[in-house]
């Protein structure tokens, strides 16, 4: 029971800073951006990838206007697109897929 215990301690630890770490990202910037299918999102910095953001409960398209909220958006923010708030679902700023 002890060993069992421990394990799961160990386990509660290990998990925890991926559990609370937010993807964050620095788009104060951002020059542009590219729509990548309907909820994806590519802003840059003249030609420089910032982030990756991937939208909860919205499309977007080649033609919406797109603003964000703050300067420094995480995964807990919004965008607003067409004038309506959509939460972030993913922010990266590691390595934007191709």
């Amino acid at each position: 029971m002890k060993r069992i215990l421990i394990l799961l301690l160990g386990f509660f630890i290990l998990a925890l800073p991926n559990l609370v770490s937010a993807g964050c990202a620095d788009v104060s910037r951002a020059t542009g951006y590219y729509v990548q299918g309907a909820h994806d999102i590519i802003v840059y910095s003249r030609m420089t990838p910032l982030a990756y953001i991937s939208l909860f409960q919205c499309n977007v398209n080649a033609d919406s206007n797109i603003q964000f909220t703050k300067a420094y958006l995480c995964d807990t923010d919004s965008l607003i697109i067409d004038g309506d708030l959509c939460p972030i679902l993913t922010i990266r700023t590691s390595r934007v897929p191709d």
